[in-house]
């Protein structure tokens, strides 16, 4: 069973630290009941103002970053390390590691000989982990095609933990996903979008639900579904 929709809307100036503080907030109560914690991270211009915003939050201090540990939403297959989401993050773990978090609770996906190769080698990583029945906070950008992560419109995903693609419609063309179902399998989901050339995309998405043609429409979480947008994305504002 997965939660409801809860759709909010934030002024473009406090969104990100709104998202932030909601989601550390909530990785405190998580951490109140759990041993540890995990936190399923998305790149792109929205997922990266997410990070930066929790990366400068004064929440971060009390956090115990030693139990939390950080898995990537996708990454592309490129042995050019300038152009992974893990580099374009390093700003942002490298707060997380000031404050206490050990490196080896970063896991991000392996560069191996292909982007099936890598896909199916962090799937047996996910599970020798013991996440394999979620992570406990997952924040993902909306493209303004309407994929997450790299599940990309009206294709096929697969059913296991994580995916592949060699013929992305975004560059470069080999990449590796998390499935839909590992972020369905998330404790809380959140769906986060910032920009102004989203705003089309995320109007359809707010009024259906399951659309293979627009992924981010499957974004749900097991105890939240948390729909997060800048007043650039849609109308409504706190």
């Amino acid at each position: 069973m997965l939660a409801d929709r809860q759709i909010e809307v934030w002024k473009e100036e406090v969104f990100g630290p709104a998202v932030a503080s909601e989601i550390l907030l909530d990785t405190h109560r998580i951490l109140e009941r759990e041993k540890s914690a995990s936190w399923l991270v998305s790149g792109g211009r929205d997922g990266e103002k997410v990070a930066r915003s929790i990366a400068s939050s004064p929440l971060l201090e009390g956090l115990c970053l030693s139990s939390l540990h950080i898995l990537f939403a996708d990454e592309r297959f490129s042995h050019d390390p300038s152009l992974l989401n893990v580099s374009q993050l390093s700003p942002f773990l490298d707060v997380l590691k000031g404050w206490g978090m050990p490196s080896e609770n970063i896991h991000p996906f392996p560069q191996l000989g292909s982007a099936e190769e890598g896909a199916k080698a962090y799937e047996e990583e996910i599970i020798d982990l013991g996440f394999s029945k979620g992570c406990s906070v997952s924040w993902l950008s909306c493209g303004p095609d309407g994929h997450v992560a790299s599940l990309f419109p009206g294709k096929t995903h697969g059913s296991g933990l994580t995916a592949w693609e060699n013929d992305s419609p975004k560059p470069p063309a080999s990449r590796m996903s998390v499935s839909m179902g590992f972020i369905q399998s998330s404790l809380e989901v959140f769906l986060v979008a910032a920009q102004k050339e989203k705003r089309e995309i995320v109007e359809k998405a707010v009024r259906i639900w399951g659309d293979p043609l627009i992924p981010a429409t499957f974004c749900q979480g097991r105890e939240k579904s948390a729909w997060r947008f800048s007043s650039l994305t849609l109308a409504q504002t706190f």
